[in-house]
């Protein structure tokens, strides 16, 4: 594609290396906005920037599996991309862990399965449920490669969802209330000092450009500062794209039903009186659903200062690893780096109206 109309790129996220600045990234949203498809966007495009990268599910749904066509995904870590590791973590496989790295009970995982321990840890007790995963988290984050690098450069979690999220993020300072010793409470303290550190950990926060997503979206970003968590970008997701500008929508409304239908039997085509007020009706219902959108992209970048960037609706996707290749590269567009699968992915009037979409609020 041509690149000489298209405008440069203000990002409100300055490359690569401010969007990854952190060594982890809790991906979160209300129910159904497309968490998942946020949390695997951000690791492909990591993974692009050249990032050795470690996808993780804490609620053992087994969407990434489906996405990328691999077998289940299991508390083993595996690399099934360049570059991209997936594991799956669970609470009950956390136990054993725990139990045999700082206390070398090896045999403990036969005793608790023939009791009701394991039952208590992974749902009587949630918050302890919930310390064993961020645990898990912890020691991954923690691991060092022989020449003392980080063993992944970024970790990308799909965490749960926002009417969740604080207590799940908050089970460790749980723990060093109720426990005032010992090496739960010191391990306790740790994983709280890593949650709350910004160059270690942010969150970021998955939306659709609707009224109630928007509204938790905002009130998720509050409580997670209020947490002392570190408030990453936004994604905006199935964001719509404008088909129609002012003066081509002005000139095809003067037209008319009729004055349209002439029109396309001008081109040697035909087209029915319904079918031109049908184009008509989608004409102006496309025009108000971008209209609509700017409106709730604009209250989220200036009344959360964040920076929002978008993830554009793919006509026909599926979801896929392909579409989802497709997403990251407009990430990275977004953020001044090359795209090159958007480019050829997206017309050049849409990749403009991302574009200048993602640099509008640059300081907000």
């Amino acid at each position: 594609m041509p690149e000489t109309n298209r405008p440069a790129p203000n990002p409100a996220v300055a490359g690569f290396d401010e969007l990854f600045s952190s060594n982890m990234l809790i991906v979160t949203g209300k129910g159904g906005v497309g968490k998942t498809t946020g949390a695997a966007t951000l690791a492909l495009a990591a993974v692009a920037s050249g990032r050795r990268t470690l996808l993780v599910e804490v609620e053992g749904r087994q969407g990434f599996s489906r996405t990328f066509g691999t077998q289940p995904w299991d508390y083993t870590e595996r690399e099934f991309r360049p570059g991209l590791w997936g594991a799956s973590i669970d609470a009950a496989e956390s136990v054993y862990e725990y139990l045999e790295l700082f206390y070398g009970l090896k045999r403990m995982q036969w005793v608790m399965e023939r009791s009701n321990a394991l039952d208590f840890v992974t749902t009587a007790a949630p918050g302890l449920r919930d310390l064993l995963l961020v645990g898990k988290l912890y020691e991954i984050e923690q691991r060092r490669r022989p020449d003392g690098r980080r063993q992944y450069d970024l970790i990308v979690v799909d965490a749960p969802p926002t009417g969740r999220i604080i207590p799940f993020l908050q089970a460790p300072e749980g723990v060093t209330e109720i426990v005032r010793v010992g090496p739960i409470r010191r391990q306790a303290g740790q994983i709280k000092e890593m949650l709350t550190d910004p160059g270690r950990v942010q969150a970021v926060l998955v939306t659709l450009l609707e009224e109630m997503p928007v509204r938790e979206t905002s009130e998720g970003i509050a409580a997670l500062r209020s947490a002392d968590i570190a408030i990453g970008p936004v994604l905006a997701n199935q964001v719509v794209t404008p088909r129609l500008g002012p003066r081509t929508l002005q000139t095809v409304m003067a037209l008319g039903a009729e004055g349209l239908r002439e029109r396309v039997a001008a081109t040697g085509a035909r087209m029915s009186g319904r079918t031109a007020e049908l184009a008509l009706e989608l004409a102006n219902a496309h025009t108000d659903r971008v209209a609509f959108q700017a409106g709730l992209w604009a209250e989220l970048a200036e009344g959360c200062g964040v920076p929002v960037l978008s993830l554009p609706l793919l006509t026909g996707a599926t979801f896929d690893a392909g579409d989802l290749d497709v997403l990251a590269d407009v990430v990275a567009l977004q953020l001044g780096e090359d795209g090159p699968r958007a480019t050829e992915e997206l017309d050049e009037d849409a990749i403009a109206a991302l574009l200048q979409r993602s640099g509008a609020e640059v300081g907000a």
